[in-house]
């Protein structure tokens, strides 16, 4: 029997194992027991119960869209100042409403519970696109346990004989604080969490590289700055806590490594860099366009940061890609404001489109590069 992992404790349950909470007009309301003990559709007490199913582990309620949709858990890691937060908020704006939602026809995103609405609302939409100002720094772990933002994505496919087909893929994403990153002692609370998930997203910020700081001129002092390479060794270490496997291989989870903030790398990519050019993926993941962003990051990295970085990701994941990308279009004027000209993504959506590919969301491209 498939089992269910719950999107708040990251503990796996088989779906009989779920609990269910009595309803209203019991005696013995908000207390739970397990499914199976349902006796003609009533809870031990001879009432009706509430509909929803809870988690035996942490007694958190599960949607049933989660349930039921194939719910696809996907982390979102990186150093502080990485962008984390801030690429999560704009890439739900452009699935929901803006150029993704137009190039992918047909396609529909919407938050699901209270929760996550009140939370993307509060945290993402107003900060970012109402009140034009940077997001604040996500919480450590060590303070508050990393809540989920649950959403729907809906593709229209054609089926036989002309008929349209809806695909729902339920996606949670996870953020996490940069200092649980960088400090070993809070990023083992995490375990749970990359365990749990089907793709991971690591986001590396350029400004943590001291080549890159020379080359646009940012000063400071270097022990404010995390090594990206040390956050790579960190999550292989901590996926190979849970592995099942022989630790000689290779992890099976695919790795999506985006570098952040290219509106500040012009001067270093060539006018036919295919980081200069707009994104290929219309309606499909284009495999081409892919590859040869990979190809561009990958030396990049190697130039201007580590050929270290390449050598250890290959060694460590089977499936592994990367992007290049800008959340925001143009750096923040200050801790208060953005750029005038407000929020315009550069290849935001990249890193989310090839793993829905890869989940078999959208189809795949597979052109001559």
């Amino acid at each position: 029997m498939t089992k269910t992992k719950c999107p708040y404790c990251w503990t796996s349950s088989r779906r009989n194992e779920l609990h269910m909470r009595c309803g209203e007009q019991c005696d013995h309301k908000g207390e739970t027991f397990a499914e199976r003990q349902l006796k003609n559709g009533r809870c031990p007490h001879g009432k009706l119960p509430q509909s929803r199913r809870v988690c035996p582990s942490c007694g958190r309620e599960l949607l049933r869209e989660y349930l039921d949709g194939a719910g696809r858990n996907i982390a979102v890691i990186g150093s502080s100042d990485s962008g984390k937060s801030t690429w999560v908020g704009v890439l739900i704006h452009e699935f929901q409403r803006g150029q993704v939602n137009e190039r992918f026809t047909g396609m529909s995103l919407d938050l699901l519970g209270e929760e996550s609405r009140v939370r993307y609302r509060r945290d993402f939409d107003t900060p970012l696109f109402e009140e034009g100002r940077p997001l604040r720094q996500t919480a450590s772990a060590r303070v508050t346990s990393p809540e989920p933002l649950m959403f729907s994505l809906r593709f229209r496919r054609q089926g036989m004989f002309g008929s349209a087909r809806i695909a729902p893929v339920v996606t949670v994403f996870y953020d996490t604080a940069g200092e649980d990153v960088a400090r070993a002692e809070a990023m083992d609370q995490l375990i749970s969490y990359l365990d749990a998930a089907e793709g991971i997203i690591l986001l590396l910020d350029p400004l943590q590289m001291p080549k890159v700081r020379d080359l646009v001129g940012v000063n400071g002092s270097k022990s404010r700055y995390t090594d990206q390479l040390h956050v790579l060794n960190r999550l292989g270490e901590l996926l190979r806590e849970r592995s099942s496997g022989r630790v000689e291989r290779r992890l099976r989870t695919p790795l999506a490594v985006a570098l952040t903030k290219l509106d500040l790398l012009p001067d270093s990519l060539a006018p036919e860099s295919p980081l200069r050019q707009p994104s290929g993926h219309i309606g499909v993941y284009d495999e081409a366009d892919g590859l040869d962003v990979h190809e561009e990051v990958r030396a990049w990295l190697d130039q201007w940061y580590d050929p270290a970085f390449d050598r250890s990701i290959a060694n460590t994941f089977e499936t592994y890609r990367y992007f290049g990308l800008s959340a925001l279009g143009a750096p923040p004027v200050d801790g208060k404001h953005l750029a005038p000209e407000g929020v315009h993504p550069y290849r935001l959506e990249d890193p989310m489109l090839w793993l829905l590919a890869r989940f078999g969301a959208i189809r795949m491209m597979k052109g001559k590069r």
